[in-house]
């Protein structure tokens, strides 16, 4: 018997991907470019996802959602997808079309992604929960503004989702919300705390927030554990330095996971193969430039915990060169 329910973080490079599994369903949150989830798909044997949560138009989103609907091995009961009047791309107008030929080919349900759907994802003993956006915020939508006048763009109306079991909130995966979204969560939900955050716009500029004082903010607002940046060694240098020293001097306890090896780290490559990573697909295992890779967590409630987490910590220790996750720790625990 499967040992369910679980969370997967996929290595996909620039742009995220999660998959929740439990005993009555799958369900998908956001659907980048590239083979990696369509890998794990099939690795896993899962011909069916009861729901897939977009929650932003970005193509690093969205780039592989036009294959996944037109795979007819696979069944989609239900897509949930935020509009976006700016996002005048050719893959969004692709995608809307892929979806209008889902809806009639397969019966697909198409809905919006917001605060009101909270009770509609229940796959078994896991929860999801939207924290963001509101259905006033998505009323405004990209290119207007919020209740307060501040000016919205694709990520301010980022979804943001919180993952529960046993009463617990195991974690919240921030998508690409920036300083004008997370204030506008703020404003509804005062205190959000969770054992692991996917971070916000893979570690790069939160709009026009300070990044260090943002992910100060963020990190006291959720009290994270297990921090995880999903990023591409390769593009953006991310995460920036500001948001790891932000993190750091709010929560200096917490483990920080990139899922490949940013430049900042290690110039070069490690030669030998990490001993931590899962046997899921990962976008950075054939180049070895796996940090955490695609990792998968038991989701337990309050007993929540990422198992490899010793084995990451030994990793960055023994092969990193200069892991920017431990840079700042001297300043904020001068002991260790």
């Amino acid at each position: 018997m499967m040992d369910l329910p679980e969370l997967i973080i996929l290595d996909v490079g620039h742009g995220n991907c999660a998959l929740i599994r439990d005993v009555n369903g799958v369900i998908v949150i956001d659907c980048p470019p590239g083979g990696t989830l369509a890998e794990t798909l099939e690795h896993l044997s899962i011909k069916e996802i009861l729901h897939i949560l977009i929650s932003h138009s970005d193509a690093d989103h969205i780039g592989g959602m036009i294959d996944l609907l037109s795979n007819e091995d696979i069944k989609i009961h239900n897509v949930h997808i935020n509009p976006d009047a700016i996002k005048k791309s050719a893959i969004w107008l692709d995608l809307r079309i892929a979806l209008a030929d889902s809806k009639k080919r397969f019966g697909t349900v198409l809905s919006k992604l917001t605060t009101t759907e909270t009770g509609k994802f229940n796959i078994g003993s896991v929860n999801l929960e939207v924290l963001a956006p509101t259905y006033e915020l998505i009323l405004g939508g990209a290119g207007a503004t919020d209740l307060k006048k501040r000016k919205l763009n694709s990520n301010s109306i980022s979804a943001v989702i919180g993952i529960v079991h046993d009463s617990h909130r195991v974690a919240v995966l921030a998508g690409d919300i920036d300083d004008v979204g997370f204030e506008n969560i703020v404003e509804d939900i005062h205190h959000c705390p969770a054992d692991i955050l996917v971070f916000p716009h893979h570690g790069g500029r939160p709009g026009s927030a300070d990044p260090k004082i943002f992910a100060q903010q963020f990190c006291t607002f959720i009290q994270p554990k297990l921090i995880i940046f999903s990023i591409d060694r390769n593009r953006f240098n991310n995460p920036r330095t500001e948001i790891v020293e932000g993190i750091i001097s709010s929560v200096p306890d917490a483990h920080i996971l990139c899922t490949q090896l940013s430049q900042q780290c290690a110039a070069a490559l490690p030669s030998a193969k990490p001993t931590h990573l899962t046997k899921l697909p990962a976008r950075g295992l054939n180049s070895n430039s796996c940090c955490g890779g695609t990792i998968t967590i038991k989701i337990d409630g309050s007993r929540t915990t990422y198992a490899e987490m010793a084995l990451h910590k030994e990793f960055i220790v023994s092969q990193v060169a200069s892991p920017i996750c431990r840079k700042f720790l001297s300043i904020v625990k001068p002991d260790k």
